[in-house]
């Protein structure tokens, strides 16, 4: 193996360490989220989907407490026949989610392994030993992580790749 292709080796695995640092609450978006509850319809969700241009939506109770997660899949596939549908009938119930300090890697791991393949996840307090999920902080999607994923390590998967393949060693 050359000098070279053992650099950008060694570069992109110091490179996925460094992505391993990075918490969710870096990625997360904070503030003003879009939450609907679970006595809405899934006529309002859908406007308020199209109006956001999101695809899923977290469901909180009165206390901002996440109670589940609903997805313009679920309510995609009823919604032409029965829109006045309650958000409670076809949300997630116990949906997968974060917290702000684990890292990007287990959340991406969470997005994709989930049977119904989400492209965000609810970051949650997980403080609140009383309530189920726990009190809904942010939201993280799978765009930002792979943003972060291509810069940290792709790029240098690519290069390596390319050295490789010019000293045919692969």
């Amino acid at each position: 193996m050359s000098q070279l292709v053992r650099l950008h080796l060694l570069r992109t695995i110091n490179e996925y360490k460094q992505l391993q640092k990075i918490r969710v609450k870096d990625l997360m978006i904070s503030g003003n989220m879009v939450t609907t509850t679970p006595e809405k319809t899934i006529d309002d969700v859908l406007e308020i989907m199209i109006k956001h241009n999101i695809s899923g939506v977290p469901v909180v109770d009165k206390r901002g407490v996440m109670i589940g997660f609903v997805t313009l899949r679920d309510i995609g596939k009823v919604v032409t026949t029965n829109p006045t549908l309650k958000v409670r009938e076809v949300m997630i119930k116990n949906p997968p989610y974060t917290t702000t300090n684990e890292d990007i890697i287990t959340a991406f791991e969470k997005m994709i392994t989930f049977n119904k393949k989400l492209d965000q996840l609810p970051v949650v307090n997980t403080e609140y030993p009383e309530e189920i999920l726990g009190r809904l902080e942010g939201i993280i999607f799978m765009e930002d992580i792979i943003k972060v994923l291509y810069d940290y390590v792709i790029k240098e998967l690519k290069t390596l790749v390319s050295l490789c393949d010019k000293k045919s060693i692969i």
